[in-house]
């Protein structure tokens, strides 16, 4: 007897394969390399011939703390968002991989800690 195999129903695509139409779709040149930056490590990270579908929200959480955990706020934010840009992106395409909810994976929105105000020695 023959055996069924169920194809997949989106579009079956490898995370440089993804990253490579997500970072090619960006008209601005600026916005290209500082994605690049995010999106390219994120990927090596990720493994780039890997199936995209293979990939889940928790991984990507764990490649950012792994490359961008102790950087600055605003480098953070900046590289998350990128990320969060690209698999948002991918979803829409129809492209079958992680859904992008950073609040529930780990990877979430960071806020500057508040610093105390300066104090100046007297003049007077």
């Amino acid at each position: 007897m023959p055996t069924l195999l169920q194809l997949p129903i989106g579009k079956a695509v490898t995370v440089r394969t993804a990253a490579d139409l997500f970072l090619d779709s960006l008209g601005n040149p600026n916005t290209v390399r500082n994605y690049g930056i995010a999106v390219g490590k994120t990927a090596e990270r990720l493994g780039e011939g890997r199936p995209l579908a293979s990939v889940e929200d928790a991984e990507i959480g764990e490649a950012l703390k792994l490359l961008w955990g102790r950087s600055a706020v605003n480098t953070w934010n900046a590289r998350r968002g990128a990320v969060l840009s690209w698999t948002g992106w991918c979803s829409e395409r129809g492209y079958e991989g992680p859904t992008s909810r950073p609040g529930r994976s780990g990877w979430r929105y960071r806020t500057p800690r508040p610093r105390p105000a300066r104090r100046w020695p007297s003049t007077g």
